[in-house]
């Protein structure tokens, strides 16, 4: 149950995003690492909605004309269902827009997206033929059977190669 006091604090985590679909216009949002929190007033309704963060997709980084011509950054955690995207911040700053989105992303643990073409294109994408680092070497003492195995017998290949096809299964409840 919650109490009073800790209803407020998680009240107070919540900041405020435009939603024309809400009354007021408005939506409340709390991001945490486990789950985002979507809280909004429809027809009279109180409704909420907590999206676990594995279900989004990454943190977009968008770049828009602004004012005058200037580029603004938008960070959001972009979703598949496009009512479900968070927007974190809008700036004008590319080196804050840039800290931010790495920041994001390694709080959520999501990758980092960039909008290309209207698709999301992942920048921290393992690059194709890259070479993969090397195994370590087995060395004896991985290949030596533990102690309480080695009383027990190893499997029998040929009576596991054994297979039963076209059979009825007996059953007995005596």
């Amino acid at each position: 149950m919650f109490e009073a006091g800790q209803a407020m604090k998680s009240d107070e985590a919540f900041f405020v995003q435009r939603d024309w679909r809400a009354d007021g216009g408005a939506r409340r949002v709390r991001v945490t690492r486990r789950d985002i929190l979507i809280a909004r007033r429809f027809n009279g309704v109180d409704m909420k909605i907590a999206v676990p963060v594995p279900a989004y997709r990454g943190v977009l980084l968008d770049v828009a004309a602004g004012e005058a011509g200037a580029p603004c950054y938008r960070l959001l955690l972009a979703h598949r269902d496009r009512d479900l995207d968070v927007v974190l911040g809008e700036t004008g700053d590319s080196t804050a827009a840039a800290a931010d989105w790495k920041y994001w992303a390694a709080w959520l643990d999501l990758p980092r997206l960039a909008a290309e073409n209207g698709d999301f294109a992942e920048v921290d994408a393992p690059v194709c033929g890259a070479a993969a680092p090397g195994r370590r070497g087995g060395s004896s003492v991985r290949r030596r059977r533990p102690r309480f195995l080695a009383l027990r017998r190893s499997g029998d290949a040929r009576r596991l190669a054994e297979v039963f096809a076209g059979e009825r299964e007996i059953i007995c409840y005596e």
